[in-house]
């Protein structure tokens, strides 16, 4: 028989080869940027490797590989859901992470009785969920979490990489994932409060940091409805789970060549109670800044924008330059109170 299993109340909806998935929300520990991977000799073929998260060794699952279905490249926009159960860890590779949402029972379908045969085998699919007008395939996270106990008792000293990881990516590329491995190897608890997490956006050919405790999330594809009688700054309006946003062109105040409306990609802040779009053209990571690394904004831009540049801080061979999002969205000219 087929075991009894009851729906979340909460589920982590993500990505994975434009496919959609879910996970018990309450079981996920956090998401990270995918890191350089170190491998494991003997490890079944679908744990790809492992990384160092503030101490704790992380297993990294290959959804694609699990499934039965070919590897694929890694890209620097993939992401890691963490999965926390028993005390144990176990990462799984997403193209991206999209929300945590409620559901209720009524939402959640098992999925379809299985004859003898197919029975005595593992199954991931715990069943399939209605949300909105898409279903949406649920994880057996209980069953994602099987794993070797010599993977749990590595050290972290043991971390070698054997193997050049993602070989198919480009020097560049190499070098994020590996900054991204050293920055979640060296945060500790003790550190993690003289850090700074930026969202590392580009404009115009430059990097720009933003405040992670300022987003709410990332969209692709974003293609603005045009609202009539306002200013440049804003490009229109974007439609997120219903809810309308304004998309606002930062470039304006950066002194940017203007955005276009074609789509692209949007930051979707949060300040105070209100949400607004920013239209970028890439969003390439998250990082964690330490205080010693932010340097003084040059003179010139802070006589000219003030409190709206925190600073400025080495970046993909640039200089990136770390935006005081709450300043710079507090000019007067982005206020429209106008009537048509």
């Amino acid at each position: 028989m087929l075991k009894d299993y009851r729906s979340p109340n909460t589920i982590l909806i993500f990505d994975l080869n434009d496919t959609r998935f879910c996970l018990d929300a309450m079981l996920v520990r956090e998401s990270v940027w995918l890191p350089e991977l170190t491998q494991i000799e003997e490890a079944p073929p679908y744990i790809v490797g492992i990384f160092s998260m503030r101490g704790q060794i992380v297993p990294v699952t290959d959804l694609n590989l699990r499934f039965g279905h070919p590897a694929r490249t890694y890209l620097l926009s993939d992401q890691i859901v963490i999965l926390e159960l028993n005390h144990l860890l176990m990462g799984l590779i997403v193209s991206e992470v999209i929300e945590v949402i409620e559901i209720s029972a009524d939402d959640f379908q098992p999925p379809p009785r299985f004859d003898e045969e197919t029975l005595r085998r593992e199954h991931l699919v715990a069943g399939k969920v209605r949300v909105g007008d898409m279903i949406v395939t649920l994880l057996d996270a209980n069953q994602l979490m099987h794993q070797p106990q010599d993977l749990v008792e590595i050290e972290t000293e043991q971390l070698s990489p054997a193997h050049q990881f993602c070989p198919q990516a480009t020097p560049e590329e190499r070098g994020m994932f590996r900054e991204r491995a050293k920055a979640l190897m060296q945060i500790t608890g003790e550190e993690e409060g003289t850090r700074l997490a930026l969202a590392v956006v580009e404009m115009d050919g430059e990097y720009f940091g933003i405040e992670l405790q300022s987003v709410q999330e990332f969209c692709d594809n974003v293609r603005p409805y045009p609202i009539p009688c306002c200013p440049p700054h804003i490009l229109g309006a974007i439609s997120l789970r219903g809810n309308l946003l304004a998309l606002l062109d930062l470039r304006v105040a950066l002194n940017l060549p203007r955005a276009t409306q074609n789509g692209g990609k949007a930051v979707v802040a949060r300040l105070g109670e209100q949400s607004v779009g920013l239209a970028v053209d890439q969003v390439h990571d998250v990082i964690y800044l330490r205080e010693e690394e932010l340097q003084a904004a040059p003179s010139a831009l802070l006589e000219q924008h003030g409190a709206e540049i925190k600073g400025t801080a080495p970046y993909g061979g640039k200089m990136m330059l770390v935006l005081g999002l709450p300043a710079l969205l507090a000019r007067e000219e982005w206020i429209v109170n106008e009537t048509v």
